[in-house]
């Protein structure tokens, strides 16, 4: 994509109106001036840490989402550039709770019932050829590599095979790995079970030359790490989900706590990774689960989360995030409900919202057309920084909601600082400099952090952002209004 294009993506933010930018320290929520509160964050870039993954960015979509082969098309153009901007090396996944569903139009052998589920029947979707051509299309459109689920809970490993040699033959190089179910920890009892029909998929997919990855469990770390130690030499990568809560429970001063002890639990995994030399991904990823909260999981403030969730996960290791979205009619169907995209009104805006998840990081379908969400910024805000090497820091945020991360690259520091404070506005005085000089400031802001729209990232479209320079000290003092962030790129002195 071109520079002008990608300015006019971002700028024209798919129709949706955009708030007036800000400089040096003014206001970005539109409101009263509460507390400024002074932080400091110390750089120590003697302590270099791990360098961040070319696909840290993902998204994840269900299976049923392939029932329209125009939805991931090369042709579906509007789509295709979100991509693109928001990565040039993502990693798209396919499967979710549809995945343990869908059949394969090419099997001609004999197939049990479906079995029953939570939520009332369901037919099973009957994926057809023609969808993953237009899959395969829209992933060389896209620069994006794939991960797709195949079906578990059925007890059909020929068909599995069969449906993993299809996509391989179709998808090609495209093709990072295939997954074996779906959060078999919702229905097998333990990880012996989860082994055992596991197992003969596993053997069935290899004997095809087909590249497999897992467990893809909704949880329970301890059973990736049994899994990193019986099969790890067999995988592409490990992988596990996370939500933070249940939708009913979201809330943003809870989304924007963080997760520590989710945290603790990624540093295990990531030492069963480190062992056996794998990569780790969240395969299936996002704020709370059951679709995610109207007025939590959809506003900004899930922009400053998903942000600070990317980077304290690309800090401790993790190769990517696939953060789960799609049409509302997609992902109510995968937990047994009817959706309902009724929406009041003629606004194109609000009608591309009505018939998305509410926790989809990109909103509309084929018919409407597509725009990205505030979750949207907040990855891209993150994977300013994939490429670079982590840098670890000392942070005293005097009390507010704050995060700072720190990283090198060709020379350059990288600085992003988030203020997850509602209240408080900050200073950050950022020491640990004394080689940088001056460089570009970017800020990712929006009128309050309940906005659905307004989101400005502002300096992202590759136009100049604001200078900034450090001060006689090896200093930079940069001011981080609360609800905001600020990305900060400092050039090497000569």
């Amino acid at each position: 994509m071109t520079d002008r294009a990608r300015r006019n993506l971002l700028k024209a933010a798919a129709l949706l109106p955009l708030a007036s930018t800000f400089g040096g320290f003014a206001m970005a929520t539109g409101r009263p001036s509460g507390a400024s509160v002074a932080a400091r964050f110390v750089v120590q870039a003697n302590q270099p840490g791990r360098v961040v993954s070319d696909t840290l960015t993902g998204v994840s979509y269900e299976t049923l989402q392939l029932a329209n082969p125009a939805f991931f098309s090369l042709d579906n153009h509007a789509l295709v550039e979100l991509f693109r901007t928001l990565s040039p090396r993502g990693v798209l996944r396919i499967g979710g709770n549809t995945s343990d569903y869908t059949v394969w139009s090419g099997y001609r052998g004999e197939l049990p019932a479906q079995p029953a589920r939570k939520g009332g029947p369901q037919q099973p979707f009957v994926l057809k050829p023609e969808a993953l051509q237009a899959l395969a299309g829209f992933l060389r459109a896209t620069g994006w590599k794939l991960v797709f689920g195949v079906n578990l809970k059925i007890g059909v490993p020929a068909m599995a095979a069969e449906l993993a040699t299809a996509v391989q033959h179709i998808v090609g190089d495209d093709l990072l790995a295939i997954q074996i179910g779906n959060e078999a920890n919702n229905y097998e009892v333990d990880y012996a079970a989860l082994d055992a029909a596991w197992m003969p998929y596993a053997k069935a997919i290899r004997a095809a030359g087909v590249p497999i990855a897992g467990p893809d469990t909704g949880a329970n770390t301890d059973w990736v790490i049994d899994y990193a130690r019986r099969h790890g030499k067999e995988n592409v990568f490990l992988s596990r989900h996370y939500y933070r809560d249940a939708a009913p429970k979201g809330s943003i001063p809870d989304m924007l706590t963080g997760d520590s002890g989710f945290y603790a639990e990624v540093e295990q995994i990531m030492q069963a990774a480190d062992a056996g030399s794998l990569p780790f991904y969240l395969t299936e990823a996002n704020s709370y689960y059951f679709g995610g909260r109207d007025g939590v999981s959809n506003v900004f403030a899930s922009a400053l989360w998903g942000a600070d969730f990317m980077l304290a996960l690309a800090q401790r290791g993790v190769a990517g995030i696939n953060f789960h979205g799609g049409t509302l009619v997609s992902v109510e169907s995968s937990l047994g409900r009817e959706a309902n995209t009724a929406v009041a009104g003629v606004d194109l805006s609000a009608r591309r919202d009505a018939v998305t998840s509410r926790y989809s990081a990109i909103a509309g379908d084929v018919a409407l057309g597509f725009q990205p969400r505030p979750l949207y910024y907040g990855m891209l805000l993150a994977q300013q920084f994939a490429g670079a090497r982590m840098l670890t820091g000392r942070l005293n945020a005097a009390g507010a909601n704050l995060t700072a991360y720190a990283a090198q690259r060709d020379g350059a520091m990288q600085l992003v600082l988030i203020n997850k404070d509602a209240t408080h506005d900050v200073t950050f005085a950022v020491s640990g400099l004394p080689h940088y000089r001056e460089g570009r400031l970017m800020r990712l802001s929006a009128p309050s952090l309940e906005s659905r729209h307004g989101i400005v990232f502002d300096g992202a479209d590759g136009t100049a952002g604001h200078s900034i320079a450090t001060d006689a000290h090896g200093v930079c003092h940069i001011g981080v209004p609360r609800g905001s962030a600020a990305c900060v790129r400092l050039n090497r002195s000569a």
